[in-house]
């Protein structure tokens, strides 16, 4: 009997512990969704809008209205970030706070967006806003390993696409983000080279985090550096040309590991 009690307790954890992963990912696919409906409001009516009466006053003054609208926004997002570590330091529940510390950081970062890189900002925050969805579903349901392998790919899509995208402009945004990209791809490989030596546990100031499972494989968090790097460095050395066919095959690693690491958690 007692036996039979701790595997139902068990079960019954196991299931809380499902149900509330995936309550996280609604909430993620929730703001997903409204801020992808902002973007398509913005592109509609200030990226394309028409000479119908109002819409050109209002892309105006829109536009003129963007410095203010980023100063709010960061401002709140400083705020509700502070709220979020005091309650959190406090030990309370930091739902609503991290709600609005999420709404305010979405709309500084598609305010900014936009107002810097206009059409070409908002089509790739378009493409973002789900990546990042399909992210979080992959974190919060997957092996932590499978989410590191994820994120590390869509860098080097993104790089790709960025690099393909600018055509020889942006040289600066360009070249920074590649620089970025190679210091995360060698922090990656030096993390988890320590966490392999640890059980999967990282250390951070005398502070212990779990982070990958005591069994969990790092082979493919570094082969998949090895394949972002250097298909980030075939397209500046071949151009834009290659990197159009490089993100067809960036594309195609990650779906093998998706079918590879759903086997795994099978």
């Amino acid at each position: 009997m007692d036996k039979e009690k701790r595997v139902s307790e068990k079960r019954a954890a196991q299931s809380r512990k499902e149900d509330a992963a995936l309550n996280r990912v609604l909430i993620w696919f929730g703001a997903a969704v409204v801020a992808e409906l902002i973007l398509l409001l913005l592109n509609r009516y200030y990226i394309n809008a028409t000479t119908r009466p109002g819409e050109i006053e209002f892309q105006g003054a829109l536009l003129a209205a963007f410095p203010a609208i980023l100063g709010v926004t960061a401002g709140g997002f400083v705020l509700c970030l502070v709220w979020l570590l005091f309650w959190r330091r406090g030990g309370k529940n930091i739902v609503l706070p991290g709600c609005f510390t999420v709404a305010f950081g979405i709309l500084m970062v598609i305010a900014a967006v936009t107002y810097r890189f206009y059409a070409s900002g908002v089509q790739l925050l378009c493409g973002l806003v789900p990546a990042i969805a399909v992210l979080a579903l992959v974190y919060y349901l997957y092996q932590h390993e499978f989410f590191a392998v994820t994120v590390l790919s869509a860098l080097g899509i993104l790089g790709l696409w960025l690099f393909r995208k600018a055509n020889g402009g942006h040289a600066a945004v360009i070249y920074g983000y590649m620089a970025v990209t190679a210091v995360v791809l060698v922090a990656a490989v030096l993390v988890c080279r320590s966490m392999q030596k640890n059980g999967g546990v990282l250390r951070l100031g005398g502070r212990s985090i779990q982070v990958f499972g005591r069994n969990a494989g790092y082979g493919m968090v570094y082969l998949t550096c090895g394949i972002v790097a250097a298909a980030l460095a075939a397209a500046l050395i071949l151009g834009t040309a290659a990197a159009y066919y490089l993100i067809f095959v960036m594309v195609a690693w990650l779906f093998v590991m998706a079918v590879y690491y759903t086997v795994k958690l099978m």
